[in-house]
């Protein structure tokens, strides 16, 4: 078997001698050393951090994959690779409801944007992975999936009323063909309802959590 030690950091010398390697877990353990035994320019370490991230999301393991994107978002030159290459993390950090990371990943996306359109651009690419991956799990009956999804949405603000009003009709009636009826009604009265109503009602169920916790001294759980 080839040694996966490490004898130059040019970019066009490790794509050669990563092409002789057949193993995916070889060809990992080649890249990861090329990223840790020796200091590598960004356009190496991109190239490294780029085929890692292929390389882990074709054994599905997206986390390790997303944090590969996410470093070679870091080393990238212009804005246009770094969001091109956050919007690449998100697909991955999507499919593991990691929606912490997502969160950060789409605040440095549009970090990135230089005009008004670019940041619409952004906001629509998520919507549309979003939107994607909650159909896809409706296809495979995964209905609780796909209406986690469709919730986080509707307080999204990237969705406007009429889209939100179409994810409450969706989430009615997932969560009805899910046997959660109290919930199916929730989302069909939200529906009946502009959303600065919806929002003053979230706004005092806050509220009187909070008073029901702190005032009468207990511990919030």
């Amino acid at each position: 078997m080839p040694s996966t030690k490490i004898t130059s950091t040019d970019v066009n010398q490790i794509e050669a001698k990563l092409k002789t390697f057949f193993s995916p877990m070889v060809k990992i353990e080649y890249l990861e050393n090329c990223l840790k035994q020796m200091p590598i320019a960004n356009d190496s370490a991109r190239f490294c951090h780029l085929n890692l991230a292929e390389l882990y999301t074709q054994r599905m393991m997206f986390g390790p994959a997303a944090r590969q994107m996410e470093a070679a978002a870091d080393t990238a030159t212009t804005y246009k690779d770094k969001a091109t290459f956050y919007l690449r993390e998100i697909s991955l950090l999507l499919k593991i409801s990691d929606y912490l990371m997502i969160d950060k990943a789409f605040k440095k996306a549009l970090l990135c944007a230089n005009t008004t359109a670019d940041k619409e651009a952004i906001k629509n690419y998520l919507k549309g992975e979003m939107i994607g991956l909650a159909r896809e799990y409706e296809l495979k009956n995964k209905r609780s999936h796909a209406a986690q999804i469709y919730e986080r949405l509707i307080d999204m603000p990237i969705t406007n009323e009429a889209e939100k009003r179409e994810l409450m009709a969706k989430t009615a009636s997932l969560n009805a063909k899910l046997g959660k009826l109290k919930e199916a009604i929730r989302f069909e009265q939200m529906m009946k309802h502009p959303i600065e109503e919806r929002k003053q009602s979230r706004d005092a169920d806050d509220n009187v959590r909070r008073i029901s916790f702190e005032d009468l001294g207990l511990e919030s759980l």
